[in-house]
């Protein structure tokens, strides 16, 4: 049984959709498997999750998972803190295994057979998001580079006019002593660019989780939308003004998947694709396009001389 495993790559954590607003604003997660005692962390703790699930026999440990619980809490003082939302444990993860020539996957606590009904109509769903002529590209990511790093070379040095807002957070009016990313770059258009390098499916669930959450809080928040466009203003030395009721029309996101030659709809992993669709869907019912586009693998090798910063007195060996 696949919960019985550590953490491999084929199991990672996502946030419920039905709770993405409970997420942004909690500060303590109390989680309680199999036990009258409870584990308390800043975060969802998946390797606790785990071992609870490994502590029980094998075939009830599915049946743990789903009457164990995660409760998401804020502090409002010490020793006291308010209920957000009480969750199943199952519902936060993500999980593929095979039975043979059949592939399954688990996702909100629920299985669903690859090639059923709902991976198709997910797959579809997923294609249309891969236009045959992209609206904006990326340079390529050279090997060794941070997120950060290159972010910062995309606007700096590649694309004339875009912005980098990447760790240029804005106050969580929810949680007002954390911070949200609405995204890594910002086109002059408006268009929001979310960039992520990603080796399995939890850097993914999260990039999705964090576009429908941008989304939301420059929709659903004044205080959000003043801080954020103050912000590109201010950062960009005036020459991108958004409007003061601004909210995203596009959302753009950019993936490099390691070990994958080039992103496809069909390079994206198994679950990823559905956790894509339902992104795709619930940011389409609120009046924003979804764009995929993939960022080529480079190495310093294929960087252009321009791009290269080698000083006139530069030393040559001999």
């Amino acid at each position: 049984m696949v919960h019985g495993r550590p953490a491999d790559g084929r199991i990672s954590s996502i946030v419920p959709a039905d709770h993405q607003a409970a997420y942004t604003e909690a500060t303590a997660y109390i989680t309680r498997i199999n036990s009258i005692d409870a584990w308390r962390s800043d975060d969802f703790d998946l390797d606790y999750v785990l071992m609870r699930a490994r502590l029980a026999p094998p075939g009830r440990r599915l049946k743990v998972l789903r009457e164990g619980t995660v409760t998401l809490a804020r502090d409002r003082r010490a020793g006291v803190v308010d209920t957000l939302a009480v969750t199943s444990a199952l519902s936060w993860l993500e999980v593929g295994s095979s039975l043979g020539s059949r592939r399954f996957f688990l996702l909100e606590g629920e299985w669903y057979e690859g090639g059923a009904a709902y991976v198709a109509e997910s797959r579809a769903t997923v294609a249309a998001l891969f236009p045959p002529a992209p609206s904006v590209s990326l340079p390529a990511w050279l090997d060794g580079e941070s997120e950060n790093t290159y972010n910062n070379r995309v606007a700096d040095e590649e694309r004339p006019g875009w912005l980098c807002l990447d760790t240029k957070n804005v106050t969580n009016p929810l949680r007002p002593r954390d911070q949200v990313e609405i995204c890594d770059l910002l086109t002059p258009d408006g268009t929001l660019v979310l960039v992520k390098r990603a080796g399995g499916s939890g850097p993914l669930s999260h990039l999705f989780s964090q576009a429908r959450v941008a989304v939301e809080l420059l929709q659903e928040s004044a205080r959000v939308r003043a801080e954020f466009t103050a912000k590109v203003t201010r950062l960009s030395g005036g020459r991108c003004v958004l409007p003061d009721d601004f909210t995203p029309r596009r959302i753009v996101l950019a993936m490099l998947l390691k070990n994958r030659e080039n992103l496809t709809p069909e390079s994206v992993f198994g679950f990823s694709q559905i956790t894509l669709a339902q992104t795709a869907k619930a940011l389409a019912a609120r009046g924003v396009a979804v764009e995929v586009i993939g960022i080529p693998e480079g190495s310093v090798d294929t960087v252009p001389l321009s791009m290269c910063r080698v000083g006139i007195g530069a030393g040559v060996p001999g």
